[in-house]
């Protein structure tokens, strides 16, 4: 079967829905906010694609961070939040990822582990937990 969207190489791996059905084109993404793009201009499509891209893009984000405090960490990450969530205003399920991986960000203050926590978060999004 193959994969809509994934994670590798602290990366987004997606096919670009807008070249189906005549080219299978694959996008390896690291940047929050060329995600954000492929997702405004519908390049994953799908209820369940799109909330997943906005739990990757939310690891995406925190792994381009170099805060090392909690606080101003958590007040980047909803920055990055809000620009994820504005690229589909409507798609319920990017609001419910992106409210699970705000979650995960409010519960642990634990800086060293904050990220691999987050992107446990997405795979658990990504396998339907």
């Amino acid at each position: 079967m193959v994969k809509t969207i994934d994670w590798k190489d602290n990366s987004v791996i997606l096919i670009d829905q807008t070249k189906l059905p005549d080219e299978e084109l694959y996008l390896k993404i690291s940047d929050y906010r060329e995600l954000a793009d492929a997702i405004k201009k519908l390049k994953i499509r799908g209820a369940p694609a799109i909330g997943i891209a906005g739990a990757f893009g939310v690891c995406l984000g925190a792994n381009q961070s170099r805060i090392e405090k909690y606080d101003a960490f958590k007040k980047e990450l909803e920055v990055i939040i809000q620009e994820l969530a504005a690229t589909r205003p409507t798609a319920v399920n990017l609001f419910w990822a992106l409210d699970r991986m705000r979650a995960v960000l409010k519960n642990n203050r634990d800086m060293p582990k904050i990220k691999k926590l987050l992107l446990d978060e997405a795979f658990r999004i990504l396998e339907g937990n």
